[in-house]
């Protein structure tokens, strides 16, 4: 009987049957969430009433006027600025340095590794630890070497705090370009490096010509991974400064106008948060696939 029921089945239509179940579950938890974010940016509503008043690019403008949109946006790219190459950076040079197996590599890479499966409410705790202006870590150190240390807290600081904030999340996101790299550097062939320090290439030389080239794919998920992660933070930037506004990002933003009751202009924000990621992580990715393949 199944046998029959299959061959009633179009082989055009069959496709269509094993992905109906995924394109409902897009369609419910992603498509139509977007849309009506969208729909509702337009809107005057508090979420409860069922007075909803149309005010067209109201929201954006008003968000414009009053500057929080302008300093959520300064401080994500600011996040990227900081959050996208610095880890990269560390990252690649404790994998070039630890790339061989050693008790010592194994060691030193679980200790920086190891900020990756802390969660952000402990991470938000320690460091609040270290900033604190009285008994913190920073304020032993720079009191041990006879520094003044400073009066008031890194994290409550306009100058210094979306900084503070973001030394964090390096620190905790450095440990993932690590473990890429190290095992993008073990996947080239020792031939090469053989070859190399036959023709008289050193280190240096190595690691510009051999190894970068060929940790390429590495990089691009680092490079990807770091701007969606900078546009979409919040849980570090809400834990350690307390939706304070001069640190806030375009998500802890939206928490704070839903907070507000502003649902409009929270969907305003998710919008512009949505194209904000479109047109940075879009025009990459196409140049990505555009870009030789390193086949060995």
């Amino acid at each position: 009987m199944n046998k029959r029921l299959s061959l009633t089945i179009s082989p055009a239509v069959r496709p269509w049957l094993f992905l109906f179940l995924p394109l409902l579950f897009y369609i419910v938890m992603i498509a139509y969430p977007i849309i009506y974010s969208i729909v509702m940016s337009f809107f005057s509503w508090d979420g409860f009433s069922d007075h909803i008043k149309f005010i067209g690019i109201q929201n954006y403008t008003s968000l414009v006027k009053n500057g929080q949109l302008i300093t959520a946006l300064k401080n994500n790219l600011l996040w990227m600025a900081f959050f996208v190459p610095l880890p990269m950076f560390l990252g690649f040079i404790l994998a070039y340095g630890l790339r061989k197996t050693t008790l010592f590599s194994v060691i030193t890479r679980t200790f920086f590794y190891l900020p990756m499966i802390l969660s952000f409410t402990v991470m938000a705790l320690i460091w609040g630890w270290v900033y604190d202006p009285d008994k913190g870590l920073i304020v032993e150190v720079l009191s041990f070497f006879k520094v003044t240390p400073p009066s008031q807290s890194l994290l409550t600081n306009n100058s210094t705090s979306i900084f503070a904030i973001i030394a964090v999340g390096i620190w905790h996101w450095v440990g993932f370009p690590l473990v890429l790299y190290i095992s993008a550097i073990k996947d080239i062939p020792s031939e090469l490096f053989e070859a190399a320090e036959i023709d008289g290439a050193g280190s240096i030389r190595q690691i510009f010509y051999i190894i970068i080239p060929l940790v390429k794919h590495a990089s691009q998920i680092c490079i990807a991974m770091g701007i969606v992660l900078s546009v979409k933070i919040f849980d570090l930037v809400f834990l350690m400064s307390g939706g304070y506004h001069e640190n806030n990002v375009l998500s802890t933003l939206v928490w704070n106008l839903f907070s507000q009751f502003k649902i409009g202009s929270a969907s305003a924000v998710s919008v512009v948060q949505f194209l904000f990621v479109i047109v940075i992580v879009v025009p990459y990715q196409l140049k990505v696939n555009k870009s030789e393949k390193v086949e060995f």
